[in-house]
């Protein structure tokens, strides 16, 4: 787990030195810089498989052919050295980057076909001069890139390529709507209309000349009723669960985890356990004040984390993560390299830096539970609906009466959610359904200052959401959700979280439930064995039955982040105001001013739920005001 980045182009060495030392935080054990003839590689170093100086990068092969910067984790790595020594290719280092470059000399871009693990890398061929990149099938590690007059550039991070002068910093009109409505951007774009974002499952070919060939090699299977079926069986899951834990448990440091005590992390903690001596894991929880107003879902997890370790025997360690959240929020957000409204990062980050200082740089989690098994509220309206959809008039009547409800309370504002998914037909519910604001699509279009309004879509639908939704038409309602899930919600907002956060801490998350077995096996399960409308996750959860406290088993969604709208509503109420102010929004650019203040007035009064569509506003704010003051490297 690193960071990692390069050009091809007309641009001095010194830039990629530049750019590689903006990425120390996710590589303090070490760094690397590579060049010839308007090229240049750079590496910082996580050390984590073959802790040695010869497994240092950028690395050469043993011809000198093709040179590699590479981020991630090769879990099958063993399995692909040996094969490799088989055919007679010998090895100086017992690292994965050399089993990833050998292989890669082999069999060119095709490895990636190879590979179990999460990754984002490079390679130069030094005699066809092409630079040669890849990104993991789900989207763990992430990674940028700009085409440019003067070459190709790319990093780990966003906010690193904004050391090169010649990257322009207009920002992405399309970006700015998708934040509003979604708090992450879907697809390729990001802030900046420059720099894009490599796809998962996607790979990219620069030559020396410029051209840039883009492709996929992945993509996550639908659901197909005329297949074989996929046995219905919780043991067989629980059995594939405990070989992928135990799988990406490989490493030469110590490997902990983090234990919300919800099903998800807790699955993968008892999995570790059959792996190794439950004595020798170390655990981490967040420890967060239960809010009273009422308004937001949190949760105690410590209480439930506790149950969890002491049934398993692991030892807990609880992290205070209520933090000073207005000073926090500005390097918060600059930090996650896209203005994310979601105080889930904060958390992420205080718990990183605890395994850090407790000498772990390596922990697992249970992200991607919920969006494989269906664990989200909106899976359970997306069933709702279908189900609603097939009496004619149920579904305007429903909405009718459960649109009466106040959204002053949680059961208020779910129920009042409900009913504003049951009016809407199918595509318009499944892109809503994805978004955090409660405002309206034709309002959410109105707060865009009018020279970005044609930016935003008339239904509001993201072009990252588009394109799943037309792949999927036809399947159930949350099929389509869970495609939406995994090409959408998890690589551009969960999992880009939580590489980026815990990356600032310098440790390495692995998240065991998307490893692809997991992914193809429960793609292909029948929706009965996912949910029903008294529960979710019904497979995973019957998976653990034997393992877990009942509790643990029966526990409901809760939410991981910070109570926004009692926030905005108290403490945060003087920074929302100067950030949204007449004078900010107009200076921007990017909001109309008098339907910002009407929102406001309406959120105050408490007849609109805009906390996820104000929240965004001033995450947008904050991070404009930090590209503005981000310094350029030396020419």
């Amino acid at each position: 787990m690193c960071g990692i980045a390069g050009f091809v182009g007309s641009w001095a060495p010194a830039l990629a030195g530049a750019i590689t030392t903006a990425l120390a935080h996710r590589g303090p054990d070490g760094s690397g810089l590579w060049s010839e003839d308007g090229v240049a590689l750079g590496h910082r170093r996580l050390s984590i498989i073959d802790l040695s100086d010869a497994a240092a990068q950028p690395m050469h092969s043993a011809d000198d052919r093709y040179v590699i910067t590479y981020n991630g984790e090769i879990y099958n790595f063993r399995d692909l050295q040996l094969e490799l020594q088989q055919s007679g290719i010998k090895f100086r280092t017992g690292s994965d980057t050399e089993v990833l470059l050998s292989l890669f000399a082999r069999d060119g871009l095709d490895c990636v076909d190879r590979l179990n693990g999460i990754f984002a890398f490079a390679i130069w061929d030094r005699h066809h001069r092409v630079l040669s990149i890849a990104r993991d099938h789900m989207g763990v590690k992430p990674l940028y890139y700009a085409t440019l007059p003067q070459g190709f550039l790319f990093a780990s991070d966003l906010k690193s390529l904004t050391l090169c002068p010649d990257v322009p910093r207009d920002i992405d009109a399309t970006a700015v709507g998708d934040h509003l409505g979604f708090i992450w951007t879907a697809g390729e774009n990001t802030m900046i209309r420059a720099v894009k974002k490599l796809r998962p499952g996607s790979t990219l070919t620069v030559s020396a000349g410029g051209s840039v060939t883009r492709s996929s090699y992945y993509s996550t299977p639908k659901f197909d009723a005329s297949a074989a079926p996929t046995p219905n069986d919780a043991a067989a899951l629980r059995d594939m669960i405990d070989q992928v834990v135990a799988d990406q448990m490989v490493a030469d440091v110590e490997v902990g985890a983090l234990l919300s005590g919800g099903v998800d992390s807790s699955a993968i903690v008892a999995a570790m356990c059959r792996a190794t001596d439950p004595s020798k894991i170390t655990t981490f929880c967040a420890a967060v004040t239960k809010p009273d107003s009422g308004t937001d879902n949190f949760g105690d997890d410590q209480n439930h984390a506790r149950a969890v370790a002491q049934h398993l025997g692991v030892k807990l360690i609880e992290v205070a993560t209520d933090a000073d959240l207005i000073a926090a929020l500005p390097d918060m957000v600059w930090q996650l390299d896209e203005p994310t409204a979601d105080f889930a990062g904060i958390q992420t980050l205080l718990l990183a830096r605890a395994a850090r200082e407790n000498g772990i740089k390596v922990l697992l989690s249970g992200v991607g539970g919920d969006d494989l098994f269906t664990g989200y509220g909106r899976h359970t309206a997306g069933l709702i609906w279908s189900k609603a959809n097939r009496i004619p008039g149920l579904r305007g009547f429903s909405a009718m009466v459960l649109g009466m409800f106040s959204p002053a309370s949680i059961v208020g504002r779910r129920l009042k959610r409900i009913g504003a998914l049951l009016s809407m037909p199918e595509d318009a519910m499944l892109a809503n359904a994805m978004s955090y604001s409660e405002v309206s699509t034709d309002r959410r279009r109105l707060l865009l200052a009018p020279a970005l309004r044609d930016a935003m879509p008339p239904d509001g639908i993201a072009e990252g959401l588009r394109m799943s939704l037309d792949r999927t038409r036809g399947h159930h309602p949350v099929e389509r959700l869970l495609d939406l899930e995994l090409n959408g919600f998890m690589p551009d907002h969960n999992l880009n979280y939580t590489d980026k956060m815990a990356m600032e801490a310098g440790v390495e998350v692995r998240v065991p439930l998307i490893d692809q077995r997991l992914v193809a096996y429960a793609m292909q399960l029948p929706l009965s064995a996912k949910i029903s409308l008294r529960d979710t996750k019904l497979i995973l959860r019957a998976s653990q039955h034997d393992r877990l406290p009942a509790e643990i088993l029966t526990r409901p969604k809760q939410g991981f982040g910070v109570p926004v709208r009692s926030w905005l509503q108290g403490p945060a109420r003087d920074m929302m105001e100067e950030l949204t102010s007449p004078a900010a929004v107009s200076s921007r650019g990017l909001f109309d001013a008098d339907a910002v203040a009407d929102l406001k007035d309406d959120f105050y009064a408490q007849r609109v739920d805009a906390a996820f569509t104000l929240f965004p506003m001033m995450a947008m704010e904050l991070w404009c005001r930090a590209l503005d003051n981000a310094e350029t490297a030396s020419p």
